[in-house]
């Protein structure tokens, strides 16, 4: 009898490694049959991936590109799109204060005025605190790309902001309270390189007394609106509630919807951020919704995910070390079937309709819930071979 049920076991075992296997190289024919690689030169890019690139965002209204952060390809990529496609909005991961405070600063400031206003507050500036992020802003802003921000104010962006509260004001009161979080934000931040168990500002009780001192007073429109948005940033760090952050991009970018509307557009969020359907932390996001948009209006979007496979990328924060790509590690492991199909330096860019195509009429079956939602939340997903952690700006 035992034996009889080991063979029944080993038949089982060995017929579902065979299906197994057989899916496998099912997905990997489908994938390499929609594989285009194209090659990266000191000015742009060249290759029938990069030809499929520029002709899907030349017909898309809404262009989405999800991003693994802090590697220099990625605003390179990005920057060669925007110097062959005109874009009239740059939608970006950066609240909607700073990105107005950031294209201000670079239309209006001389070279020298800039590069002092960085050196002062470069560091608030999120991604685009690096040089190849800044100078995408600078390219966009060249071609009169307008800026909007849609998320909540950067942990240290409140030191930015109220340094231009302090200008912006007229009473007196609230003027010392913006210049108080402004050194003190600057001081916390400082403390925090030096030792993390330091906290930021935005987290401490002074903090929150502050903002309620300000909500008391006689403020402007736009100072009372800032002063709301610290107060929903103070609660969405503290209460590390995704959810919470994702409503609000979507709420902000719902502010400007009539900017938008059957215009131009270009997102730059990470990937968890744009996916067409459920993004890859099981919530609907920006991308979900830009895509019914487009859907409503008889059009789509283009959502493309793009990610290093070796490499390294950088921290956060100035001084610290970069971190070396972990391709088995989090989400990149769900990649691991289109990693095998990526050799040597070339770019590669699959087309993900067909293996879409394949999954709902059952010919391949997708076991990785991660992968799938990639697969049916990304039109093209971009394999870098090997990626470099992104410079700070000096």
């Amino acid at each position: 009898m035992k034996k009889k049920i080991t063979l029944l076991t080993i038949l089982i075992y060995t017929f579902g490694l065979n299906a197994a296997f057989a899916q496998d190289s099912l997905f990997t024919q489908f994938a390499k049959i929609n594989q285009t690689s194209f090659v990266k030169e000191q000015n742009g890019f060249r290759g029938l991936g990069w030809d499929k690139i520029i002709s899907l965002a030349t017909k898309s209204n809404n262009v989405l590109i999800g991003e693994d952060h802090f590697t220099n390809e990625t605003p390179f990529f990005v920057s060669k799109i925007a110097s062959q496609v005109k874009f009239d909005n740059f939608f970006f991961e950066i609240d909607p204060f700073t990105a107005k405070i950031l294209q201000q600063k670079i239309k209006t400031l001389s070279a020298d005025a800039l590069k002092k206003y960085i050196t002062n507050y470069g560091n608030t500036f999120s991604f685009y605190s690096f040089d190849l992020e800044f100078e995408l802003l600078k390219q966009l802003n060249r071609t009169n790309t307008k800026f909007q921000g849609t998320d909540q104010i950067l942990l240290v962006g409140d030191r930015l902001i109220c340094n231009e509260l302090m200008q912006l004001t007229k009473n007196e009161k609230a003027r010392e309270i913006y210049k108080s979080i402004r050194d003190q934000s600057k001081n916390n931040f400082e403390a925090f390189l030096k030792d993390q168990k330091n906290p930021f500002y935005l987290f401490t009780a002074d903090f929150e007394k502050k903002i309620a001192e300000l909500s008391s007073l006689k403020l402007s429109k736009e100072e009372q609106k800032i002063v709301e948005a610290l107060k929903l940033t103070a609660k969405i760090y503290k209460s590390g509630s995704h959810h919470l952050r994702v409503q609000l991009m979507k709420n902000q970018l719902m502010a400007v919807y009539d900017e938008w509307v059957n215009k131009k557009n270009l997102f730059k969020f990470g990937a968890n951020h744009v996916a067409k359907g459920e993004s890859l932390l099981e919530i609907y996001d920006t991308g979900n919704l830009v895509n019914n948009i487009a859907d409503s209006q008889f059009s789509k979007s283009l959502h493309v995910m793009i990610v290093g496979k070796t490499g390294y990328q950088a921290s956060p924060f100035k001084g610290y070390p970069a971190e070396k790509i972990d391709a088995s590690s989090g989400t990149l492991q769900s990649l691991k079937p289109l990693f095998k199909l990526v050799n040597g330096e070339e770019w590669q860019c699959f087309d993900m309709t067909a293996l879409r195509n394949a999954i709902d009429e059952g010919t391949i079956k997708v076991t990785d819930i991660k992968l799938l939602r990639m697969i049916k939340g990304f039109d093209l997903i971009v394999i870098i071979p090997t990626v470099t952690a992104a410079n700070f700006m000096q």
